[in-house]
């Protein structure tokens, strides 16, 4: 046993020994500093060696960090840093080694902080037909971010927020009529500040230029109330600015693709309008006399179905003497063939029972929906409680009021659940697209319903 113990104590006390010869006390490599701060300006700061030797090395660690530069001298880490332009901190590596041992320093540089935004530099604008293109060189400084550019047309201010990088704009659809116009680009920060503003004035030149003055609205046919077969739509056609009395000849042309765009950008799915529903107007003259004039369509009801959606996708193909606009050359006329289905707007009329309080002051929410369930059959909400909030918002009894109309007097009766109904006064203005609702309830002394549905739309 005793020999045992011996030997546990001669393991024991070589260990101890070997673990003192390597880490003496005060024989560590360290640094007075974990860590050095600086601003944002050039500067240099130094930093005490502990226990350097001989081979004392210093080095940076980090990538990027050209802007930092170390040396040692007379156990000293020199630690010089250039200016920060930056409106970022920045941050570095030291490692500082001497034999087997290693240690690291971190070096930080706050952020610039500018006093001022600057503006662009060599700003030009370019005119062209009918549009002026601007180009800039944006400022050196790193706080630069992005350009607001703002320009009035017509009295009316427009704006745009360029994204970071863009050095050059194109604005389109300005008069030479106008005369000089007036561009302003303003230096936005990256702390999203309005800076300096630079500006360039200069004239467009003349565009003549063909397209459709605007989007046409929903074409909406009568099938059963119609009293004629033909359906006349009226476009405008011509270029903000013409030569006087100079005539041009426009051809047209159905593009299927504008369609099919049409219905993925709606989610709409309306039918190609038949050929022989409406003829395609060729060698349109226009006369030079006013920008925009109308052209007619003339539509053959009798060739289309009832319940049916069409479209036409009408495009300029050519114009003689002169070009096709690159805005709004093209239309998507749609064609909804059925007599009532659709969203309205709802008000109260004089003789309605109903109180003013039934009706919302907000005419968003008095709008309410038609909607088809038969040949000769619709049904729409009493007031507000059904078929307000979505096409299949249905319910019964009191909530509806149901429609239907005789193809033959194209009279049209409504009422409230089965209530009896003695004067059916309703009536549907086809010029306007309104539905005027007017019933007397037979069991009931002068109680009325009376309102006025317009403003019919395929959507909400």
């Amino acid at each position: 046993m005793k020999k045992i113990v011996c030997i546990l104590l001669v393991f024991s006390v070589c260990f101890s020994c070997k673990n003192d010869d390597t880490y003496l006390e005060g024989t560590y490599l360290s640094l007075s500093q974990t860590n050095v701060d600086f601003s944002s300006d050039a500067q240099e700061q130094a930093v005490e060696i502990i226990n350097a030797g001989d081979d004392t090395k210093a080095g940076i660690t980090s990538e990027n960090s050209d802007w930092c530069q170390v040396s040692i001298k007379q156990n000293q880490l020199l630690i010089k840093v250039s200016g920060n332009d930056l409106v970022t901190s920045r941050i570095a590596k030291i490692e500082v080694s001497s034999a087997n041992q290693k240690v690291s320093l971190m070096v930080r540089q706050a952020r610039k902080y500018f006093t001022h935004i600057a503006a662009v530099k060599n700003l030009q604008a370019i005119p062209g037909p009918g549009e002026v293109k601007l180009k800039w060189t944006e400022p050196e400084e790193d706080n630069f971010s992005h350009v607001v550019v703002t320009y009035q047309i017509n009295n009316q201010q427009h704006k745009l927020v360029l994204e970071n990088g863009v050095t050059e704009y194109t604005i389109k659809e300005l008069l030479n009529a106008d005369g000089e116009h007036t561009f302003y680009v303003q230096s936005v920060d990256k702390d999203r500040d309005l800076g300096e503003v630079a500006s360039v004035a200069t004239i467009p030149g003349k565009l003549v230029a063909f397209r459709f003055e605007k989007e046409i609205d929903t074409q909406w046919i009568p099938y059963y109330l119609r009293n004629s077969n033909n359906k006349i739509v009226t476009l405008r056609i011509g270029s903000a600015e013409f030569n006087d009395n100079e005539q041009s000849v426009i051809n047209f042309e159905v593009d299927e693709g504008l369609l099919q765009a049409y219905r993925e950008k709606t989610g709409l799915s309306p039918e190609l309008l038949p050929a022989d529903a409406c003829p395609i107007p060729q060698d349109y003259v226009y006369t030079g006399t006013s920008a925009y004039q109308n052209l007619s369509l003339q539509v053959d009801v009798s060739a289309l179905q009832d319940r049916h959606v069409y479209a036409l996708p009408l495009k300029i193909k050519s114009v003689s003497s002169a070009s096709v606009s690159e805005m709004m050359n093209s239309v998507v006329i749609v064609f909804y063939v059925d007599d009532l289905e659709g969203w309205y707007t709802v008000d109260r009329l004089a003789k309605c029972g109903e109180g003013a309080a039934q009706y919302p002051s907000n005419p968003e929410k008095r709008r309410r929906y038609i909607k088809r369930t038969g040949d000769l059959t619709w049904e729409t909400g009493y007031l507000f409680r059904a078929y307000s909030t979505g096409k299949d918002q249905t319910s019964s009894g009191t909530s509806v009021q149901y429609i239907s109309i005789d193809p033959d007097t194209k009279s049209i009766v409504i009422q409230q659940n089965g209530y009896p109904v003695s004067d059916n006064l309703n009536a549907y203005d086809l010029q306007n697209n309104e539905l005027n609702v007017e019933y007397l309830y037979r069991d009931w002394a002068g109680w009325w319903t009376h309102e006025r549905m317009y403003n019919r739309t395929l959507t909400r």
